[in-house]
């Protein structure tokens, strides 16, 4: 059975781009363009990973993450940031507090999220 993603962005054309590519991959995508959606798939159904935006309208990524980290069923949940944003080194650890998995840079490189994919979903 293919791993599964979820991948969380506010852009239409990033959500379309990802799932492509990571269904070209061999993985099961899935999508919400908000983090309250994420959420609500998250409390449905499993995912080997989530690929989640930081930059997002009323709910961020580390807003997101951090009610993930806070939920007993899903705090365990591999989470990915993948953002424009370069972030500060106060930034780096509050978020590196929050245990995501990887940091992968927008635009995204196809080649290194190929990589990261392979070696978070092992």
């Amino acid at each position: 059975m293919p791993k599964k993603i979820l991948i969380v962005d506010d852009e239409e054309d990033v959500l379309t781009s990802v799932k492509t590519f990571v269904g070209n991959l061999g993985y099961s995508a899935k999508t919400a363009d908000n983090g309250k959606k994420a959420l609500n798939i998250l409390k449905k159904e499993k995912f080997d990973l989530v690929l989640l935006d930081i930059l997002m309208p009323e709910m961020s990524g580390k807003q997101v993450l951090e009610k993930i980290r806070a939920d007993k069923k899903l705090k365990e949940q591999k989470v990915a940031f993948m953002t424009v944003v370069s972030l500060s080194q106060l930034g780096k650890k509050a978020i590196k507090e929050l245990k995501p998995i990887a940091y992968i840079e927008k635009p995204v490189n196809t080649a290194k999220l190929k990589k990261e994919l392979a070696r978070v979903l092992k």
